[in-house]
């Protein structure tokens, strides 16, 4: 809109009354009375932290600076868009796993709670000797019956304290240095934040934020606190006067490949081609990491199903029939 010479209040009018968003909406004309109030765009935006990030926010400002807003809100259009398709890539990966697991889940829930009850009573009636696998479908098919509320609220305990657990920094740190720690799920989440920390720094220095303040907005949207926080040290460290890939490389969570291309971009002065090639280059990887993750989980996803449901068959086929060689 900028582009076509729209004046910036008309502009954020026009978005606020075509967007669906509710909260966006209500931001929108927050911010457009800001405008008409006299108050900058970055200045505005700043007010809504939920709708607006710290690197939108970031980026606005160095428009504004610079005298060229529109192509800084072209810059964050751009990566708002790409951001949004690289996000669906992964979530789509990852839907085909979930639903089997849950799928999974929701047939036993059926076979136990349904199926067995209505055997249960002929099986005692035959007066036969019971397989322990029947014994043991028996018995969690009685407890999910009988005790179900202890169920419910244990796993609500659970899933309460472990919420209030990775509320606090230092759950979030530990859970997130577990995470880093399974090797199947550590090379996903390296090649996801990579990805986004080298297209997200590389936007800001192409969009003319001061580095420091640059790197200090990246840790901000990052998910991992273990990279939040190192990122907020190599920051100090740069505003010390350090290089930035000397600074990355006293931290292990960073790969080689990000602080030896970093260093080339240093030393060259064209960082913000380097770090695009190398999002590039993390966000194939990304979606390789998933595709093969997918590809592991999906056969031990079946033989856990299989496993499952022949252990199930076991307990109710091996009963039948045993009761069809009493009543012969």
């Amino acid at each position: 809109m900028l582009d076509a010479g729209l004046p910036l209040a008309q502009a954020v009018r026009s978005i606020s009354e075509q967007t669906e968003n509710k909260a966006l909406q209500e931001a929108m004309l927050v911010v457009l009375r800001d405008l008409e109030n006299g108050y900058k765009l970055s200045e505005a935006v700043e007010k809504h932290p939920k709708v607006f990030n710290h690197v939108f926010v970031s980026v606005v400002a160095a428009g504004e600076s610079s005298g060229k807003l529109d192509v800084a809100l072209n810059l964050l259009a751009e990566e708002l868009e790409r951001d949004y398709g690289f996000r669906n890539r992964v979530i789509g990966s990852l839907m085909y796993p979930a639903f089997i697991i849950a799928a999974m889940i929701v047939v036993g829930i059926i076979m136990v709670t349904r199926i067995v009850p209505a055997l249960q009573s002929v099986f005692e009636e035959s007066g036969a000797e019971l397989p322990w696998t029947t014994k043991t479908v028996v018995f969690i098919t009685n407890s999910l019956i009988n005790y179900w509320f202890f169920y419910v609220l244990g796993l609500g305990i659970l899933v309460f304290l472990f919420i209030r657990y990775i509320s606090t920094d230092e759950g979030r740190r530990g859970f997130n240095n577990f995470i880093l720690k399974i090797p199947a799920v550590n090379s996903l989440i390296v090649s996801l934040e990579m990805a986004r920390f080298t297209r997200i720094l590389g936007i800001l220095i192409q969009a003319g934020v001061p580095i420091i303040q640059a790197i200090d907005s990246v840790a901000l949207v990052l998910d991992s606190i273990v990279y939040r926080e190192a990122l907020h040290q190599v920051a100090r460290n740069v505003e010390r006067g350090a290089p930035i890939s000397q600074t990355l490389i006293r931290y292990p969570i960073f790969p080689a490949t990000i602080t030896e291309m970093i260093a080339a971009g240093e030393k060259t002065g064209k960082l913000e081609q380097v770090l695009g090639k190398l999002a590039d280059f993390y966000e194939a990887q990304t979606n390789q990491a998933i595709r093969n993750m997918s590809a592991l989980v999906e056969p031990v996803v079946f033989v856990i199903v299989g496993l499952g449901v022949a252990f199930l068959v076991f307990s109710i086929i091996v009963p039948i029939y045993n009761l069809a060689n009493i009543i012969q």
